[in-house]
């Protein structure tokens, strides 16, 4: 009995060795979707300031055109949508970390965040780990850590298939394709777009499902008020705005109490959460992700959203009366 419990014991230490190995020690992919994330961290520490940031995930990196945006407010454009699995926290926490004075900081994050506490997915937040070099390991909390750990297993079987594809002459990074769409980094353009599939007809699209209602995650707002908090003690301006989504998954998605605890902590949207939405015939692959059409209705929206912003700050600087100055005697 002692001797099979050994080598049970011994059996069980050999395949977790052999799975942490394939998921820690395999190079990352450098045309996984997810290795963009390197990417847009550089934009962040070379564009130079005043700059737009969005902050977000899919609904971000599929729904806007960056190039529009900052040809028609002037500004420097970084995009860092990616992926809602990473969850909000470690983009936010990144981008605060990177802000300068005059910077604008939009956050539109997927609806989620708000009953998952912005911590991520273990089918994704692993993989970013490894895309990144495991950089961010020690900054992650406890929840983060618990979905990295679920993760490893998933991530272990995706570099073990990427091996033997390399094994087959097919190389350990993800190919391309220009006939049917692959979430690939090469796919984004140089302000942190995913522009790929705009030249490709939409894919299909199944129904969300209908939104189950849960609570707002209280730790997480507590950390949202604390996260945008210190962007703007960095000298930066918050802007929060809904999502981009087609109208089906808007209303599988999203529930009142959100808008309510974003105004309870003193930062609510600044447009409707509808303004953000588009029509069902502009939905590309995903509930965020939308066509061509879809990012240019979501951009041109954007557009106008930030111009008026600007415009009602100016005229409330004009609108305000400059101190009176007293001789002095």
């Amino acid at each position: 009995m002692r001797r099979f419990l050994v080598r049970t014991i011994a059996a069980i230490v050999s395949f977790v060795s052999i799975v942490v190995l394939l998921a820690v020690a395999v190079p990352p992919d450098e045309n996984g979707y997810l290795w963009v994330y390197n990417r847009k961290l550089a934009l962040l520490d070379t564009v130079p300031p005043p700059r737009i940031i969005l902050v977000g995930g899919s609904n971000l990196a599929f729904g806007i055109d960056s190039h529009r945006i900052q040809d028609s407010l002037h500004c420097r454009m970084v995009n860092m949508g990616l992926h809602g699995g990473i969850g909000i926290r470690l983009a936010l926490e990144d981008v605060e970390a990177r802000l300068h004075e005059g910077d604008l900081v939009v956050v539109a994050m997927e609806y989620g965040n708000f009953f998952g506490g912005g911590n991520g997915e273990p089918e994704t937040l692993p993989a970013l780990m490894a895309a990144t070099g495991w950089r961010d390991m020690g900054r992650l909390n406890a929840r983060q850590w618990q979905n990295v750990v679920a993760g490893i297993p998933r991530l272990a079987a995706a570099n073990a298939k990427r091996l033997l594809r390399a094994a087959l002459g097919g190389g350990l990074d993800t190919p391309s394709s220009s006939v049917s769409y692959r979430y690939v980094a090469a796919g984004f353009n140089d302000l942190g777009d995913e522009v790929s599939h705009w030249t490709l007809p939409p894919g299909s699209v199944e129904p969300s499902r209908p939104f189950t209602p849960r609570g707002i995650d209280a730790d997480f707002m507590h950390w949202l008020e604390t996260a945008l908090h210190a962007c703007r003690q960095r000298g930066a301006t918050v802007v929060m705005l809904p999502p981009i989504c087609p109208r089906q998954h808007f209303g599988c998605t999203y529930a009142p109490a959100i808008a309510q605890s974003l105004d309870s902590i003193g930062y609510p949207f600044a447009a409707s959460p509808l303004a953000l939405t588009v029509p069902d015939s502009c939905a590309y692959n995903g509930g965020y992700h939308v066509s061509r059409q879809g990012v240019d209705i979501a951009t041109a929206r954007i557009i106008a959203l930030l111009r008026n912003r600007s415009s009602r700050e100016a005229a409330n600087r004009e609108a305000t009366p400059l101190p009176q100055l007293h001789e002095q005697p």
